[in-house]
């Protein structure tokens, strides 16, 4: 990377951490003002069971309730971010949940990074690209990058996977889906846009032997992730018998569907949840932004096939319904092409406000997530 772009590149960063402080600043004030204290916070929900991993490790059974179907467990969570935690807790003497924090906020700091980088590789303006992070920076399920759960981790790998795509560095784009592989199961997303963009270099135009290495190099993590935690409870498919209690299992949409028939035509009782708006206007917006972004000829095809991948992903699973916008957080910059670009030429003032009131309005939207809500987000 050249002087010039890693100096835009630090920028980013900058902008996000500034963001990012803002609206962490808000979520600990809500919470203070709630009567909780920050350890309590930062062990909400994902963050504790990866703070427990990191601590004690894996259990070594599975367990099951009386109808015989497994009960709640902590074998569901890959295992490269609670290594990560585990490890800063070793070297700084940091307590675990502040480890945690440590490692996703440097996380993020890089994905930030390769948010930025990969708007300029896909064409966009400087401006652009720190438009997208800005918006990427302050969405409202950004909490997920201030707090100890693996979305910063992913999208850090996640994002310099797709920059190592775009540039037909083909070795370095299979070793980042390997690290993917073994920090999220959604990572087969990514694998199989590398595998595909792979595929189609090898069919065209031969390619020599570096993609047909990442088209076998992609998937290798996912696989020994699954192995290792099944190795865990002594069978080769623990994790997918754990992963039944949170309710994975790939549905066609069905249960995806039955959610939004429920919501859209007011036949659930909790209408008034506002995550019933969230999850209704991602799941037809993201739609929406496939089609443009497949519309639009300036944008790679890999990162079509990216976005259209992870959102069959997240119809076709039914799990927490509060928590598909979470799982497209490291999937949205590409989404935020869209109005990145526009964004971009609007007057600094404005943007400033924008940015600004966003970071805010995250702060306490989270706040509503982590503290007050029922249900994991």
């Amino acid at each position: 990377m050249a002087a010039p772009a890693r100096r835009e590149a630090f920028r980013a960063v900058a902008l996000h951490l500034g963001l990012a402080l803002i609206g962490f600043g808000v979520l600990l004030v809500i919470n203070r003002h709630l009567g909780h204290g920050g350890q309590w916070l930062l062990h909400r929900w994902d963050s504790g069971n990866y703070l427990r991993v990191a601590e004690r490790g894996y259990p070594r059974s599975l367990p099951y309730r009386d109808d015989g179907t497994p009960a709640y467990n902590r074998l569901a969570f890959f295992p490269l971010v609670p290594a990560l935690i585990r490890g800063v807790h070793l070297v700084t003497g940091l307590p675990f949940a502040y480890a945690g924090v440590l490692v996703s906020w440097c996380a993020a700091a890089v994905a930030a990074a390769g948010v930025y980088t990969l708007v300029r590789a896909a064409g966009g303006r400087p401006a652009a690209g720190y438009a997208c992070v800005a918006l990427w920076s302050c969405s409202p399920y950004a909490f997920a990058l201030w707090v100890p759960y693996s979305e910063a981790v992913f999208t850090a790998v996640l994002v310099w996977a797709m920059v190592a795509l775009l540039a037909d560095r083909w070795l370095v784009a299979g070793a980042l889906c390997v690290v993917a592989g073994t920090v999220r199961p959604t990572a087969t997303v990514l694998i199989a846009t590398v595998m595909v963009t792979a595929g189609w270099a090898v069919l065209r135009r031969g390619g020599g032997w570096r993609p047909w290495a990442a088209l076998f190099l992609a998937p290798v993590g996912l696989l020994a992730g699954w192995l290792y935690l099944g190795s865990r409870v002594g069978r080769w498919d623990g994790w997918f018998e754990a992963e039944r209690a949170w309710g994975q299992s790939f549905d066609f949409g069905l249960g995806t569907v039955r959610f939004l028939r429920l919501v859209l035509f007011y036949r659930d009782g909790e209408v008034h949840d506002v995550r019933h708006a969230a999850v209704v206007a991602l799941v037809l917006l993201t739609a929406v932004g496939v089609l443009a972004l497949a519309l639009d000829r300036s944008v790679p095809w890999p990162l079509v096939v990216l976005v259209a991948g992870a959102w069959l992903l997240m119809m076709g699973t039914p799990g927490s319904q509060f928590s598909k916008p979470r799982f497209m957080l490291p999937f949205l910059p590409v989404l935020l092409l869209l109005v990145a670009r526009p964004l971009a030429r609007a007057p600094l003032v404005v943007r400033i406000c924008l940015y600004g009131g966003g970071a805010v309005v995250s702060g306490w939207y989270a706040a509503g997530l982590l503290v007050l809500f029922d249900g994991s987000p």
